[in-house]
């Protein structure tokens, strides 16, 4: 009986561990930026979220030291799930944009 218990106890383990392993895997894909057209989407391609997250804030910054201003919450109204504001495909234009000094 007690094998039939601990065996039982392990399986769920095991299936909430890699459950949650899973979900890990998904919060790092990229479901935006899923084409490597622009260098967002090759950050995607290459490390999903993390890059992508590390790319974005380095170009916003860039923008700000070439005069410009743009946050995060600018395009994106959820910086849970990264779901976009109406305008944020042209405000990512301008992003892209605001790179170099004009």
């Amino acid at each position: 009986m007690m094998s039939v218990v601990r065996s039982s106890v392990l399986t769920l383990l095991i299936a909430i561990l890699l459950g949650g392993a899973a979900r890990a895997g998904d919060e790092a894909k990229c479901t935006i930026a899923t084409k490597p057209e622009n260098e967002v989407g090759k950050a995607c391609a290459s490390g999903g979220r993390p890059a992508a997250k590390k790319d974005m804030k380095e170009m916003v910054k860039k923008a700000k030291a070439n005069g410009q201003k743009f946050t995060c919450e600018g395009c994106h109204k959820d910086l849970d799930t990264y779901a976009l504001t109406k305008s944020a495909r042209e405000d990512f234009k301008k992003l892209v944009a605001a790179q170099t000094k004009g």
